[in-house]
């Protein structure tokens, strides 16, 4: 049997996922007494925050900031945090590309926080924050 890229991006999705949240309720059970350590980043807090997927194409992209056009001709800003960081995981997206973003909007804000970018031609996906919306670079110590 033969996958196509969707499938296996689909896949490796799925277990990327699996793997955050996972990692995610071991860290919060290891804390649940204390808290989540060192506290909140850009918004998040110890339960899992209302997760929206948004499809379209990049229309800008600065390194801190990604603008997809959405499939409804939306123009949506999405916070991506840390250049350092976004570097460090090969995340350079072309305008025109098409993506598929995991995020959330956290309660102070108005920009969404991506969780996961899909590159939907090439399957790639890159992860920006664990399933409770605290990001990834924040152990990297990357500004």
């Amino acid at each position: 049997m033969r996958l196509n890229s969707k499938a296996v991006g689909m896949i490796v999705l799925v277990v990327m996922f699996g793997g955050i949240l996972l990692t995610t309720g071991l860290g919060w059970w290891q804390t649940e007494g204390g808290g989540r350590g060192a506290g909140n980043h850009d918004g998040a807090g110890s339960t899992m925050p209302e997760m929206v997927t948004l499809r379209g194409v990049v229309s800008a992209y600065d390194q801190r900031e990604l603008t997809v056009t959405t499939e409804d001709g939306r123009m949506v800003m999405v916070e991506l945090g840390s250049p350092r960081y976004n570097r460090s995981i090969g995340f350079a997206p072309q305008i025109g590309q098409r993506v598929t973003v995991e995020a959330f909007i956290p309660g102070s804000g108005t920009t969404y926080n991506a969780i996961t970018i899909l590159n939907d031609r090439t399957g790639i996906i890159h992860a920006f924050r664990d399933a409770l919306g605290q990001p990834l670079w924040a152990e990297k110590n990357s500004n």
